[in-house]
């Protein structure tokens, strides 16, 4: 079989659709199939026995130069094309941004400009040999339609993974862009053999919103590669100095923060409950919050930095609790963060601070360290369980229990090997 994955953010650093996106190719690679990859321009993917990597620009001045950043700098770029490519820029690429700015309103993380060479890239490799399936990714819209022309030109089967639902609760407020995502989700919907969503409340809103097409549309928990951590054996957090550790992995923004976490923990503090110097909170990534001052003057907060995915993982991999926060607002009731298949993997009790009634149906083992993120009282009653559980052999059960994994192979199967009109 071969399979043509588009995904425009394959093999970026420190980027969850990248890593989303990089996954599955290891999973298709790790299934025998061949497949060629359409990714941006910046992505580090190599090409290796069963996947060839085709790189495309943006053509629009501030998403080429972004892409030639991420790709490491122009230096790093072989062939004399990237100064053919930097001419046209120079010359175009300002008028292309202007024009994306003006028809979007405003502008969007839609990538529009990448469509002028993703299009001929794929239709030359729909031309070099016959595709089997179309498997995209996204990330961008401009990804999704690359995918829908190809289909639709090499009559490819066509499936489609949303990381997050394009039509979603607080994702756009503007009406005409609103209006603008149902046509495009509808258009999608309408070509594709087979439609994902990651969570079962994204799905059936799916399938309310288009009841005509409800039998392409279905929901997939994804499941993240488990990576052999072994061969890893930096780790800041090996030799402990506080009895336990929560540490949360990512970036802290908007209203996914630490506010709340601390203003129970204080409490808790406050009200004797907690013994000042038994706990300590890290985050390894970085944090973008008005407020991050008041984060750094706690005794018992430490920041890390930003680190590449496995050696972050080999980080966490020494904690006592990983933390898992969602935003507070209703958008994560239709999604899952990605980084919950990292921690699954890890086997290391997770501290659930959460929206989505799906994350604790994933996690049954931690019914008693959940919380809704928005509620202080709950996130208290789960930093006291987490600190009491400490101190007794069922946490050590709880870590060395080997909770159920998600597959990524079974579930990414689910995909490319489901029959054609699901």
């Amino acid at each position: 079989m071969k399979i043509l994955f588009i995904s425009y953010f394959a093999g970026v650093d420190a980027n969850c659709p990248a890593e989303w996106a990089d996954d599955r190719l290891r999973s298709i690679e790790s299934l025998g199939e061949r497949v060629v990859v359409l990714t941006n321009y910046g992505s580090k993917l190599i090409d290796s026995k069963n996947t060839k990597i085709i790189r495309t620009p943006s053509l629009s001045s501030d998403d080429f130069f972004h892409e030639i950043y991420l790709r490491g700098g122009i230096k790093a770029i072989n062939g004399f094309s990237k100064y053919l490519l930097l001419a046209f820029v120079w010359i175009f690429g300002g008028i292309l941004k202007w024009c994306t700015t003006v028809l979007t309103r405003g502008g969007s993380g839609g990538k529009w400009s990448w469509l002028i060479c993703a299009i001929p890239a794929g239709i030359y490799i729909g031309l070099s040999g016959r595709v089997n399936i179309i498997y995209c990714t996204g990330g961008p819209p401009s990804a999704y339609i690359v995918g829908l022309i190809l289909s639709f030109l090499t009559r490819a089967p066509f499936r489609v993974e949303f990381q997050d639902p394009l039509v979603g609760k607080e994702i756009s407020k503007s009406k005409f862009k609103q209006k603008m995502v149902r046509i495009f989700e509808r258009a999608i919907l309408n070509h594709a053999d087979l439609c994902v969503y990651v969570t079962k409340q994204a799905a059936l809103d799916s399938q309310n919103r288009n009841p005509d097409l409800k039998s392409k549309i279905i929901h997939n928990y994804p499941g993240s590669w488990n990576f052999s951590l072994d061969n890893y054996v930096d780790n800041e957090l090996k030799i402990k100095s506080w009895p336990i550790e929560i540490l949360h992995l990512g970036t802290l923004y908007g209203s996914r923060n630490l506010d709340k976490f601390f203003v129970a923990l204080d409490e808790l503090y406050l009200e004797g409950k907690i013994e000042r110097g038994t706990v300590r909170i890290t985050n390894l990534g970085s944090i973008y919050t008005s407020n991050i001052s008041s984060y750094l003057v706690r005794n018992d907060f430490n920041l890390l930095p930003e680190r590449q995915r496995i050696d972050a993982l080999q980080i966490a991999s020494s904690t006592s609790y990983l933390l898992l926060v969602q935003h507070d607002d209703e958008r994560s009731s239709e999604t899952i963060p990605y980084k919950l298949y990292d921690y699954m993997n890890l086997n290391i009790p997770i501290i659930l601070l959460v929206k989505n009634p799906e994350i604790r149906d994933l996690c049954p083992n931690y019914s008693s360290l959940s919380a809704d993120c928005s509620d202080v009282g709950e996130i208290k009653s789960a930093i006291n369980f987490a600190v009491s559980l400490y101190k007794t052999a069922r946490y050590e059960s709880l870590r060395c229990s080997n909770m159920k994994q998600l597959s990524i192979n079974r579930q990414v199967s689910n995909i490319i090997y489901s029959p054609l009109n699901v």
